[in-house]
């Protein structure tokens, strides 16, 4: 079930999906079927029809077009040579984009492809400009990190992203069907079987190529738990922050794959981060994070994973984020001001008051980091800083802990 402040941001997606067919068509052999209405399923389907395929369909099991996607700040991650346009005089290469990945990562990547990542990453962005994304100026995804972080202006780049890509598939005449849940795949001479529970009973789809776009298993609690044993039910997904959402990523198609034989390869573990979708304020390190009390608790520079872990120990996973009006603003700053997600305050007192806490309290906080600022060093190692935190407006958000996409791979 889709909520009312959520149809406050996802109407245009309501309005986008009257471009949906009026009846299914007749045939049920196609050249190629995509499960998932995401950025990725959304893509393979064009780049299918774009490569030859001439009956090409995607399978969505949600109530709307473009999944986890929909959710997402829209950060794509490019390496851009020196002679490129996008380039504003940044110097990178394919070593160096491997290199930083590998080691944010924790050594834990497959090297061979994240060089082909950071080969073809630019003919990505070549690729959905000629559908018509409009990118901006490369930024910093985190500080200390270079400016590879491309994406579009406005409140919403992830939802941006579907409704453009949404009106390439109908002009391509690619057909999408809503609430087509997968149930099982059969393997068979010239392809796929594949049957699917939809709103007139289940069916069964014939195709030559299958490609399954179905994200991760965030909402599945049980594959969590496997994981790590402290991502229980209190912990809400990015794309269902207040629990009343609709959130598809239950990981229905990696089951299914496995149980044919299919190879899941798990990635680095879940992405499990102190944000709603995307970095809640700032990208380039000018918000720190506070706990309860109104204290610093961490290096806010670190990888998320290692954030996370802090903040894990904790009896209740809650913090809050806080910036001025100085700091470059996220994507979707603009619709978490409208549904209340991130806050805007005139004055210190007022953040203080709103996060409970004596408003010295918060000021001796703000003063400490302005400190450290100058010196260009704090407490917890921190030594790349942006800017000082202390000119009206002030953005804050209190937040719980939220899952992002786990990386995880069918084969």
């Amino acid at each position: 079930m889709i909520s009312r402040r959520s149809l406050i941001t996802y109407f245009p997606l309501c309005v986008s999906s009257a471009y949906l067919p009026k009846a299914f068509p007749e045939e049920l052999e196609w050249d190629v079927i995509v499960v998932g209405s995401g950025m990725a399923g959304l893509c393979a389907a064009l780049s299918a029809k774009e490569n030859g395929a001439e009956k090409v369909l995607i399978l969505e099991k949600g109530p709307l077009i473009g999944g986890h996607t929909l959710f997402s700040s829209g950060t794509i991650s490019a390496m851009i040579r020196g002679d490129k346009r996008r380039s504003k005089g940044l110097r990178d290469s394919v070593e160096l984009f491997v290199k930083d990945a590998y080691e944010l990562g924790e050594r834990k990547g497959n090297l061979e492809i994240l060089e082909q990542i950071a080969l073809h990453s630019e003919e990505g962005l070549d690729w959905l400009e000629a559908k018509g994304v409009v990118f901006g100026e490369p930024f910093q995804a985190k500080s200390g990190l270079r400016a590879r972080g491309f994406t579009m202006p406005g409140n919403s780049a992830g939802r941006s992203y579907v409704m453009i890509l949404n009106h390439a598939r109908v002009q391509e005449n690619i057909p999408l069907f809503l609430e087509h849940r997968l149930l099982a795949l059969i393997p068979i001479a010239e392809g796929w079987s594949v049957l699917a529970d939809t709103p007139e009973g289940d069916k069964t789809f014939r195709t030559k190529s299958l490609v399954l776009a179905t994200g991760g298993s965030t909402a599945n609690v049980f594959r969590r738990l496997d994981y790590d044993r402290r991502l229980g039910i209190n912990l809400k997904t990015s794309a269902n922050p207040w629990g009343n959402n609709w959130d598809g990523a239950d990981g229905d198609a990696l089951d299914i794959g496995e149980k044919i034989g299919l190879k899941v390869t798990q990635g680095n573990g879940y992405q499990i981060v102190p944000f709603w979708g995307g970095r809640v304020l700032d990208y380039a390190g000018g918000d720190i994070y506070l706990n309860a009390e109104g204290e610093r608790f961490v290096d806010e520079n670190l990888p998320w994973h290692k954030i996370v872990e802090v903040i894990l120990e904790w009896p209740k996973t809650e913090f809050t984020v806080i910036t001025d009006t100085q700091s470059e603003k996220g994507a979707t700053l603009g619709v978490k001001l409208l549904s209340g997600i991130v806050k805007k305050a005139s004055s210190i007192r007022e953040v203080a008051v709103g996060m409970g806490i004596p408003e010295e309290k918060l000021r001796k906080t703000l003063d400490e980091y302005n400190q450290s600022v100058e010196a260009g060093r704090d407490k917890f190692g921190k030594t790349v800083f942006t800017q000082r935190i202390e000119k009206p407006p002030f953005y804050w958000s209190e937040l719980l802990m939220r899952f992002g996409l786990k990386s995880q791979f069918i084969f």
